[in-house]
């Protein structure tokens, strides 16, 4: 089956039009056309990616159909290719918020990947793109992605995607006693947060932190 064959079929699959995937990739719906009518050849990887994120699909997927990932025999000798078949992909949020069924993860933005094997089967997994800097000090920056395990469970110390009172989450370390919760950061400029009694309930836990990524 040709790249665009597939595309189509999938973009039927998903229920959309051509104007609706152009909108939602940012592809014109004439591009979009002469993929799936042969009459384009195989588009650049930056055009892939963007059809990933409209058809909210696999974005390994798109590139193995178009053919671009690497051989074997034109890597470097010191290097080992990555087994497509135990890569895992994960979604890319903005934004977290508390809504009316639990986590609303908004502002979706493609999607990243994880080896099967560094994550724990029975859990949901989100990358959370990190915004502002109250966590250089554990090395996080403004722009990084962090990997979420969805969970509410979490020891002392922990680094967690918090949500205050419902509104957009961000990582703290978080300590919780019967009495109080206090949300620290690792930048001096940042106080800590401190909840006691009923304040207390306005803290979510949208997961614990299991890593980070960074993209140059």
């Amino acid at each position: 089956m040709s790249f665009g064959t597939y595309l189509k079929k999938l973009r039927e699959e998903k229920g959309l039009g051509l104007n609706q995937l152009s909108l939602k990739s940012g592809v014109s719906s004439s591009q979009i056309s002469r993929l799936e009518n042969g009459k384009m050849g195989t588009p650049k990887v930056s055009t892939i990616k963007k059809l990933a994120v409209g058809l909210r699909t696999d974005e390994l997927e798109l590139l193995a159909k178009a053919g671009y990932l690497p051989e074997t025999s034109k890597m470097p000798k010191n290097m080992k290719p990555v087994d497509s078949t135990k890569l895992v992909s994960i979604p890319v949020v903005g934004t977290i918020k508390a809504g009316p069924n639990g986590l609303a993860l908004q502002d979706f933005q493609g999607t990243e990947f994880v080896m099967a094997d560094d994550i724990e089967k029975g859990y949901e997994y989100y990358w959370l793109t990190v915004s502002g800097d109250s966590m250089i000090g554990d090395g996080i920056y403004d722009g990084d992605y962090a990997l979420i395990k969805k969970t509410v469970s979490f020891n002392n110390g922990d680094i967690c995607a918090i949500i205050v009172d419902g509104e957009e989450g961000t990582l703290k370390h978080i300590n919780r006693s019967d009495n109080s919760i206090i949300l620290t950061g690792s930048n001096p400029v940042y106080p800590p947060r401190l909840f006691t009694g009923k304040d207390m309930n306005q803290i979510m836990i949208g997961g614990k932190l299991v890593r980070t990524m960074r993209k140059y």
